[in-house]
């Protein structure tokens, strides 16, 4: 198992239409094949940050698959709106 970490920068005064837009779209990633769980979080000292974590079966999971499917598409249309600027995401072994 994977752990993605996507740390993200979400534009000025935009941060509760994100959360909402997050919880009404996690259930497309968890429904993307390899993914295991998904997860975000406030940054407690910066606003406008989050961190997601998304458990993936494997590296591949994330970086072979699930790019070009229709769950990667359904999630940016309806996350990346909000952002300021690209996420940084790192990937962990569990």
């Amino acid at each position: 198992m994977i752990f993605e970490y996507a740390y993200l920068y979400v534009t000025p005064g935009r941060e509760e239409e994100f959360e909402r837009a997050f919880r009404q779209a996690s259930p497309i990633l968890l429904a993307a094949e390899g993914c295991m769980s998904a997860e975000l979080r406030r940054d407690a000292e910066t606003s406008g940050r989050y961190l997601v974590r998304v458990g993936w079966e494997s590296l591949s999971h994330h970086l072979d698959v699930f790019p070009g499917s229709e769950n990667a598409a359904e999630l940016a249309k309806a996350i990346e709106p909000y952002f300021a600027k690209p996420p940084e995401l790192r990937h962990f072994e569990a």
